[in-house]
C-alpha cells in the first residue's frame, strides 16, 4: 500500500496549528484569564481614567485576541515561505520519500518519531520537533485510512 501527495502547506495552516496548540496549553489558559480580566477591568474603570490609562486598558483588551493573532499570522507567513512549492511525499512499506525538484530523501519508518492528527491536519514527524504537514484538503477522504497505515507502521519500526 502507497500514499503520494504533494506537499502544499499554507500559511493559514501554520497559523491554525499554533494557535491551537497555544489554546491548548497553560499560556493559552493565562492568555484567556488575562483577556476576560481586562475587559472586566476596562468596564469598570473605563469612565474615570485618563487618556493614557484608558489606551493602556485597550491595548490589554486587544493584546491577546487581536494583536496576537496577526503576529501568530506573520511568523506563519515566514514559516510557509520556507517550505518548498512542489514537494512530494510518498509514503510506502518501506517509509517516507520525500522528492523536491531533483532531491530526494528516504527515511524509513524506523527513522519517524510519530504521527499526529488534529482536526485539520496530519503531522507525521521525523524528529521532536520537524515533521510534514498534510492538510486534510490534500489529504481528501483518505485522511483516516493514511493516519492509520502511518501510525500503524511507525509503531511496527519501533
Amino acid at each position: 500500500m502507497s500514499y503520494e501527495f504533494e506537499s502544499r502547506v499554507t500559511p493559514f495552516d501554520f497559523w491554525r496549528l499554533s494557535m491551537s496548540r497555544t489554546y491548548r496549553s497553560t499560556a493559552g489558559i493565562c492568555n484567556l484569564v488575562f483577556t476576560v480580566s481586562m475587559f472586566l477591568l476596562t468596564a469598570k474603570f473605563w469612565d474615570g481614567a485618563g487618556d493614557v490609562t484608558q489606551l493602556l486598558l485597550f491595548v490589554g483588551c486587544v493584546l491577546f485576541p487581536v494583536l496576537q493573532p496577526i503576529g501568530v499570522f506573520v511568523r506563519a507567513k515566514a514559516q510557509a515561505a520556507q517550505v518548498p512549492r512542489d514537494m512530494r511525499l510518498l509514503f510506502d512499506e518501506e517509509g517516507l520519500h520525500v522528492t523536491v525538484k531533483d532531491m530526494h530523501e528516504d527515511i524509513r519508518w524506523k527513522n519517524l518519531t510519530d504521527v499526529v492528527r488534529q482536526a485539520h491536519l496530519v503531522i507525521v514527524f521525523s524528529d521532536t520537533r520537524h515533521g510534514y504537514m498534510l492538510p486534510e484538503r490534500v489529504l481528501g477522504n483518505r485522511c483516516g485510512e493514511f493516519f492509520a497505515f502511518a501510525k500503524g507502521k511507525i509503531e511496527q519500526g519501533k
